[in-house]
């Protein structure tokens, strides 16, 4: 069991932050981190947060993918500008959709499976790896979806860890991805489609129907925790270069 984030730092982050602001069971949360590292277990594709790092170990910058309105236009700058190259591709759930419709494929996918997960799936079998999220509200998606990736899978939480769920910060897709770019040592981030002091915006590759107040109160907590983490060394830019204004 490993604990990626500070675990201090980061319990009293979701007790007084996210649990005050937002309704969650631990209780519940904790269920769905034991089911889903119970269903991780013994599975040939399971892969350790070390090993993952590894893999991964030549990129000194990200880019992470959010699904906000402005991710097609961040898309075509970057590739016209060349730079999805020689950075580590990290989509947020509903996201990789629009990637893969693009023709690209993420080293890594964090999805709490409220995505496509027939998109999801098909990116897994061509080789990104599956960064599976557990909480309370998505019990059922876990035992039905898990099975259905063929390629290499890890677990996370955001309560305490289990043997292949790990803890490494962050509450929606979009910044808990930037968490997971932090912990396996790229602190530059490009943030693409990410529309934080924007309206919110529905994601055409989500699956469950969007309710606009919270996730409001979502994107309130995810600005709030890349703060954080700007105040930890991480560095986030725009696509076009520039630091992120958060």
């Amino acid at each position: 069991m490993s604990w990626i984030v500070d675990k201090e730092w980061w319990s009293k982050t979701y007790t007084e932050l996210i649990t005050k602001t937002i309704d969650l069971n631990f209780e519940k949360d904790q269920q769905a981190t034991d089911l889903l590292s119970t269903l991780l277990e013994g599975r040939k594709d399971s892969i350790g947060f070390e090993e993952m790092k590894n893999l991964f170990k030549e990129f000194n910058e990200s880019i992470v993918f959010g699904c906000g309105p402005n991710l097609v236009s961040d898309l075509e700058f970057l590739r016209e500008n060349k730079k999805l190259e020689n950075r580590l591709l990290i989509s947020a759930d509903g996201a990789t959709t629009v990637l893969i419709n693009h023709d690209i494929l993420p080293h890594i996918i964090v999805t709490d499976l409220d995505g496509l997960i027939a998109d999801i799936a098909w990116a897994s079998l061509k080789g990104s790896i599956i960064v599976i999220h557990a909480h309370g509200d998505n019990i059922d998606g876990i035992s039905k979806f898990v099975p259905m990736f063929r390629g290499k899978v890890i677990g996370s939480t955001q309560v305490e860890p289990r043997p292949h769920v790990y803890n490494f910060g962050g509450f929606t897709d979009g910044d808990r991805s930037v968490f997971l770019s932090y912990s396996l040592g790229t602190s530059r981030v490009i943030l693409a489609g990410f529309d934080l002091n924007g309206e919110p915006h529905s994601c055409p590759g989500k699956l469950v129907p969007f309710n606009k107040r919270i996730k409001k109160i979502k994107l309130e907590i995810a600005k709030i925790l890349l703060k954080q983490l700007e105040e930890k060394g991480v560095k986030l830019f725009n696509v076009q270069g520039e630091p992120y204004v958060l």
